[in-house]
């Protein structure tokens, strides 16, 4: 710890506080089954694994290349639909993900 030591007061206080908070069973039980929120466990997981991003950009890609394909050689005009609204879909996550990593460096 750096700076001064806790005064005799200070440190009697702190051991209040931790006995209150340990014989609080609410608080222990939520402290004990305490999950972090799904969108922060699926960062960490992409974060962890770059690869399975890069892995799901590729199938994506591919998917949508295909699909352009199909309906250019097909001239269905509700595959193209389709693919409009995917790379739409994709245009929307990219400007979600890049406003909010943005938020997140004006931030710090």
């Amino acid at each position: 710890m750096e700076g001064p030591a806790l005064s005799p007061r200070e440190l009697l206080i702190l051991q209040q506080i931790e006995a209150e908070l340990g014989s609080d069973q609410e608080l222990e039980r939520e402290l004990r089954t305490m999950r972090p929120a799904r969108a922060a466990r699926l960062r960490r997981a992409l974060v962890a694994r770059p690869w399975i991003v890069v892995t799901a950009i590729s199938c994506c890609l591919a998917l949508s290349f295909g699909l352009l394909a199909l309906a250019v050689a097909l001239d269905e005009p509700a595959l193209l639909l389709a693919v409009l609204a995917s790379w739409a879909a994709v245009l929307v996550v990219l400007m979600t993900v890049a406003a909010h990593l943005h938020r997140r460096r004006r931030t710090r």
